[in-house]
């Protein structure tokens, strides 16, 4: 019989979980920072996020073999040393490319994270707490990407963006040595490793891969027009295609694809691919506009993603006792609400805006992502009940992890190409006729005293600002767009099968 754990010992599995996923974000504004000292422009920072999300899912699918050979102690103690290693060599990497390898191993050894706690926690913590250690986990997927988002901005403006992952190797390395003296006791001796399938795991790789890098370099390399764009599509999604074959007829799948049978878990995790695909976009692109053409300092963008995360952890710690009450789907309904209205809201951003209107929005999409995930969580484990919960979490932190990473991606693709067709449209009424030229220059000539070419440069930066922003306000009327159809999606769910949730 397993002996009672004390609080401390939930509290470090906890932080483990916040190391992962605290981590993932870290970089989201730092990354501007990153890419100034390694080389690189500000649209492809966030290829630190896309490929740490890309090493998560990939990841994963690892955490239940090795934890059936080696047992879950050893693997979390292993995965925890890995992590150690990558932060590293990631915060001393020479260049962006080399950077980015080591962020994508750094994913990949965090991903057994989530089963293996996930799996302690059910193994370990007490019946009638079990269900509030999973909401706080579950919560943390939430909060805590907004919480690093701001903190990871603050150090890497005060001090530098090395000093992010320096602080991290510590905690890893006490909670390495923790876990080994704690659980390392009870970790059933090694067996023969089970029987695995490397066939799907070298498929699941090569497309996953393949497609997330594809959406994520696809503006770099010029889509079709780059043979390297075109091999990763040609090859990622065949791929893709014979690995869900091959699971839906293995005995032993490395994800159980069988799962998605039910309509249940599927519309569950369509929404996780949706809501976290627009959260994350929601993030990275309010806090790239505020930095890089509003002029905010990285201290007041971590102040406004500060009231995000506070709005979150209110609405938290207000709606968990009635939520479990509820059919799932209104928690869910209320969050896709809250996030259309902070979308809607954010449509009508221009280059004056003011940090009230900014904390209105954000604490809007704070209360939203607090709401959505629960349910979400609570109709994908309860789609097929306890025992086959671990494979649910997968499927779960697979979607989780894909979807973050092409949003980030994606979300950032559209700003730029809606600002490329802004530039151009503004700018077609900038001649040397133009009445609107005319009084630019008078203004700033003989009222600001500028010279001609310092005039000409003031006005190539307010064509650029006034067409970033225009662009932002389309990329979240495209997000509001995307929660109406979840909203009515969900509102035929009553209507066209009923929701099967085994206790």
């Amino acid at each position: 019989m397993k002996e009672d754990k004390s609080p401390f010992f939930f509290f470090c599995l906890f932080a483990t979980i916040f190391l992962a996923v605290f981590y993932y974000t870290a970089t989201n504004m730092a990354g501007v920072y990153i890419v100034s000292d390694l080389g690189g422009g500000n649209h492809i920072s966030i290829y630190t996020m896309i490929f740490y999300g890309l090493g998560n899912a990939l990841g994963v699918p690892l955490a239940k073999p090795l934890s059936a050979r080696f047992g879950p102690a050893r693997t979390l103690v292993f995965c925890l040393l890995l992590y150690t290693l990558f932060t590293t060599l990631f915060s001393s990497a020479p260049t962006f490319f080399v950077l980015n390898v080591y962020r994508l191993f750094l994913g990949l050894s965090s991903g057994p994270f989530y089963i293996i706690v996930s799996a302690l926690l059910n193994a370990y913590a007490p019946p009638l707490k079990k269900s509030s250690y999973v909401s706080i986990m579950v919560t943390q997927f939430a909060v805590v990407p907004v919480i690093a988002t701001g903190i990871g901005a603050w150090m890497a403006y005060e001090s530098h963006w090395r000093w992010i992952f320096y602080l991290n190797q510590p905690l890893s390395l006490f909670l390495a040595g923790y876990f080994w003296l704690v659980l390392r006791p009870e970790d059933p001796p090694r067996e023969k490793m089970p029987p695995f399938d490397w066939m799907g795991l070298t498929l699941y790789a090569v497309g996953v891969s393949s497609i997330v890098t594809a959406g994520a370099m696809a503006q770099q390399l010029d889509w079709f027009r780059s043979h390297i764009f075109s091999t990763l599509v040609y090859i990622g999604i065949p791929a893709l295609i014979l690995f869900v074959i091959r699971e839906l007829r293995q005995e032993r799948p490395l994800l159980e694809l069988k799962l998605l049978k039910s309509f249940t878990l599927s519309y569950a995790l369509f929404n996780l691919a949706f809501l976290f695909s627009a959260y994350f976009g929601m993030i990275i692109l309010i806090v790239l506009w505020l930095n890089i053409y509003v002029n905010y300092t990285p201290i007041w963008i971590a102040y406004l993603m500060g009231m995000m995360g506070l709005a979150g952890i209110l609405a938290y710690f207000l709606c968990k006792k009635w939520m479990d009450y509820f059919d799932p789907r209104t928690p869910l309904a209320l969050s896709i609400l809250f996030f259309a209205a902070s979308c809607y809201y954010s449509i009508h951003f221009n280059t004056e805006i003011d940090l009230g209107r900014l904390a209105i929005a954000r604490m809007l999409s704070g209360v939203g992502l607090v709401l959505f995930l629960p349910p979400i969580f609570r109709l994908s484990i309860k789609s097929h009940g306890e025992e086959k919960s671990e494979e649910v979490f997968a499927l779960f932190q697979v979607v989780r992890s894909v979807g973050s990473s092409l949003g980030a991606g994606l979300y950032i693709i559209l700003w730029q190409r809606r600002q490329v067709f802004f530039h151009e449209r503004l700018g077609e009424k900038l001649t040397r006729t133009s009445e609107i030229t005319a009084a630019f220059f008078e203004k700033a000539i003989h009222r600001f005293h500028l010279t001609k070419e310092q005039a000409v440069a003031q006005l190539d930066v307010s064509l650029e600002n006034q067409a970033t922003s225009l662009a932002l306000n389309d990329a979240f009327g495209f997000m509001l767009c995307v929660m109406i159809a979840l909203f009515l999606l969900l509102c035929l769910t009553f209507f066209l099968k009923p929701f099967s949730l085994n206790s």
